[in-house]
């Protein structure tokens, strides 16, 4: 029995498949950054660009690559900031505070649309026996109709 192995080309579309394969893995690693993971994935980042327009598929997890590495830079920012308040840094704190409740208002007018909700707060008051302000006597129901 006689095989013939076959040196493949360098641009095979079995060695071009396995580079784009190479390619994503880098740039997840990488968190996005492109001149990294081409370097890493031994390609240049012009090739990577090359196949964004040509190969829909790369596209598609080239953008889904993105949004994972976006994902986790924030988590990890975020880690970051709330290690720094609970070390007692006002200055963090202050900023995620005015970050997180920055939109809080508009939120609010969304959520009234969706549920048809007004928006407004009110306080009401009520008379009970410790209140020195009362006049006269408080009786609550239970006790006009004849106790517990």
């Amino acid at each position: 029995m006689h095989i013939k192995l076959f040196k493949m080309g360098k641009n095979s579309p079995a060695v071009t498949a396995a580079l784009k394969v190479r390619m994503i893995k880098q740039l997840e690693a990488n968190f996005g950054n492109v001149t990294a993971a081409a370097e890493a994935a031994k390609i240049t980042p012009r090739t990577h660009y090359q196949w964004l327009k040509e190969d829909r598929e790369y596209a598609t997890q080239s953008e889904s690559i993105k949004d994972i590495c976006y994902k986790k830079i924030k988590d990890k920012l975020l880690e970051k900031a709330f290690k720094m308040i609970d070390e007692g840094n006002a200055t963090v704190m202050n900023k995620m505070l005015a970050i997180y409740f920055k939109h809080v208002p508009d939120e609010m007018q969304k959520v009234n649309l969706y549920n048809n909700v007004p928006i407004r707060a009110t306080v009401k008051w009520v008379n009970t026996p410790q209140d020195p302000k009362r006049i006269g006597e408080v009786v609550p129901d239970w006790a006009k109709k004849g106790g517990l």
